[in-house]
């Protein structure tokens, strides 16, 4: 059975299938700050009880010092303590999966694997030269990292795709446009290199786009009530994840109050958010002895950014919204061409779907909003990275009013050709910028001018470059099977072309057994 006459259902799997398998075949950036720091948070809690990093910051730029809100000193880390300079969230999530990991690390194969140092395939040719070498307690964080990030990140951002998929399908002419629009976001977004990282962009993107998901099903699909206490958890761990994702949430919520039947049932949404809002609380005091997030106050590194205007928030400017767009070192439409589709999307939405214009609307508010914000911060290009990744939770959003386009482009020659080589560019683009290195894309300046924006392209002038020197990020072909460079990607494309021929025939087959009748209905039905 192809793919193209699959089952809603059918899609589902196979989609989340073949993003488990990209997101989880290469492992996190072990020097990532960001990650770390999250990181060193839940090896704090988890093997210390405490919320201090003191025992594991030196693998992290990203901290916090601290020694009270009334402390005048000049060295508040010989008097005080450091802490993760993050939001909460990814480290409260990953938590529980490195209790499960610690178990799993405790066994003696595994505890013998991590002290012996003896590592398979190439890893020691993925080691930095300047660095310590192989050493134990690195191997763990190393081994442990991998693990909660794949459970915490990248199976979460796996249902994500899958949720983009569900909304799209509602408005798709054929259910095979609805995925490929959420392949498309999933692997040729910065969803992809996020998606396998320990930050906080997916995860937000995750609480607010499943809670909208959820609303909408609500209004439009008269699902249960019930939902709405999981719309609040959803929205409540976006906001103890990603502080800017309450723009986004503010226009959801105006637009569940003008749409929701029963405006009092949203009570139901509050109330299920106040527990981890109070967690959240609860850990700013014990930390920085303000229920407030103040993390970022405390950094060491970064304070002169941090200060300029509302920690870092200035006002949009043209430059940074040149930067955010169509610029070589960050544009989001040079890094994933294909949302440029977005904006004829919008058009054919609105002149079609006439009961869904104050979703459009909410949907074109939230993707102005997010790109407005990102456009007052004087940090807007995100350091090391991978396009504008303060955009991420945006994404799912922006995504949505493309299936309009695919609608009206896919059924001719023409836009079948036409999408698909935006889609396949920015699947390659996204997809070699992730791979490439075994870290995050580097800057030689603050691109801060339009001439210095337009000076680097982090795709030709890094990216192909360490491909060619067969520089690839870590992975499990040259973990396990010790194939080098390039050649490694060659179980992971297997294992994708695989799912995609294979699992929609299993699914299809083990649904034609269990529901023989039916499917002869069917069958009946489709000749009169």
């Amino acid at each position: 059975m192809a793919i193209t006459h699959a089952s809603r259902r059918t899609y589902a799997v196979t989609l989340f299938v073949i993003l488990v398998i990209c997101y989880g075949y290469f492992m996190p950036r072990w020097a990532d700050w960001g990650a770390n720091s999250r990181a060193d948070l839940v090896y704090a809690f988890g093997d210390q009880g405490v919320l201090n990093i003191d025992a594991y910051h030196e693998n992290t730029g990203d901290k916090a010092c601290f020694a009270g809100r009334d402390y005048s000193g000049d060295t508040p880390c010989e008097d005080g303590h450091y802490f993760t300079d993050k939001s909460l969230g990814p480290s409260l999530v990953a938590l529980p999966f490195y209790i499960a990991f610690k178990t799993i690390a405790a066994l003696p194969p595994i505890e013998h694997f991590i002290v012996s140092g003896n590592l398979p395939g190439n890893f020691s040719d993925t080691l930095n030269p300047e660095g310590q070498g192989i050493r134990a307690d690195a191997v763990y964080q190393g081994m442990a990292l991998t693990f909660i990030t794949f459970f915490a990140v990248s199976i979460p951002s796996a249902f994500l795709g899958v949720v983009v998929f569900l909304f799209a399908a509602r408005f798709a002419t054929k259910d095979g446009y609805a995925f490929i629009l959420a392949l498309a976001y999933g692997l040729g977004t910065m969803a992809f290199p996020y998606s396998m990282a320990l930050y906080q962009h997916q995860m937000a993107a995750f609480g607010a786009f499943v809670g909208f998901y959820l609303l909408w099903r609500i209004v439009y699909e008269k699902a249960s009530l019930n939902w709405l206490w999981v719309v609040g958890l959803l929205f409540s761990l976006a906001v103890i994840t990603e502080y800017p994702i309450v723009l986004i949430l503010a226009i959801i919520f105006i637009w569940a109050l003008i749409k929701m039947p029963n405006r009092l049932a949203l009570w139901r949404m509050i109330l299920a958010g106040i527990p981890l809002g109070l967690i959240f609380m609860a850990y700013n005091y014990a930390a920085f002895e303000t229920p407030l997030p103040v993390g970022y106050e405390y950094s060491t590194n970064w304070q002169t950014e941090h200060q300029e205007g509302f920690l870092s928030l200035t006002h949009p400017t043209l430059e940074r919204y040149y930067g955010l767009t169509f610029s070589p070192i960050r544009g989001i439409f040079v890094t994933s061409p294909f949302l440029l589709l977005f904006f004829p999307g919008v058009y054919a939405m609105w002149r079609r779907q006439r009961e869904q214009r104050g979703v459009l609307i909410a949907i074109v508010l939230i993707t102005v909003a997010f790109f407005s914000y990102n456009a007052s911060s004087i940090m807007w290009w995100g350091g090391f990275s991978i396009g504008p990744r303060y955009l991420i939770p945006m994404l799912p959003f922006m995504v949505i009013p493309i299936i309009f386009t695919l609608n009206d482009w896919l059924p001719r020659v023409w836009g079948q050709a036409a999408a698909g080589l935006l889609m396949a560019a920015s699947i390659l683009m996204t997809g070699a910028m992730t791979i490439a290195g075994q870290s995050w894309p580097s800057v030689p300046f603050f691109p801060f001018t339009v001439e210095q924006m337009n000076a680097f392209f982090p795709l030709t002038d890094q990216a192909l470059l360490m491909l060619g020197q067969g520089d690839v990020a870590r992975n499990y072909g040259g973990i396990l099977l010790d194939l080098p460079g390039l050649s490694g990607l060659i179980p992971v494309i297997a294992l994708v072309a695989a799912v995609i021929i294979f699992l929609p025939w299993l699914l299809d087959r083990r649904s034609r057994t269990q529901h023989p009748t039916s499917r002869l209905e069917q069958a009946t039905e489709s000749t009169h």
